[in-house]
């Protein structure tokens, strides 16, 4: 038996130094589907709870959906200087 859920994620990126359309910022939305297979566990009549798997799921998604995805070394991540107690002096807030 098995339990399948999916997720549904937008997000945008760029191929920063590549030649051609994706060198410039565009979006996507993709789909994620999990599928666990196993026997159904007595009480539950499913293998999993699909919302277990949700839930679970999403705690490491949910920093990647309609988020802006990029290169450490692309120029649109502007790096603020801070000082040695982790300080912007431009802002005065702790690590951006």
């Amino acid at each position: 038996m098995r339990s399948i859920t999916t997720l549904d994620l937008q997000y945008a990126h760029r191929f920063y130094g590549f030649k051609g359309e994706a060198q410039y910022l565009h979006g996507h939305t993709g789909v994620l589907t999990i599928e666990v297979e196993d026997t159904v566990k007595p009480g539950v009549n499913m293998v999993f709870p699909c919302n277990e798997i949700q839930k679970t799921a999403w705690e490491v998604l949910k920093n990647f959906d309609h988020a802006l995805i990029l290169r450490e070394d692309d120029p649109l991540l502007r790096q603020r200087p801070e000082n040695e107690n982790g300080v912007c002096p431009k802002c005065g807030y702790k690590k951006h």
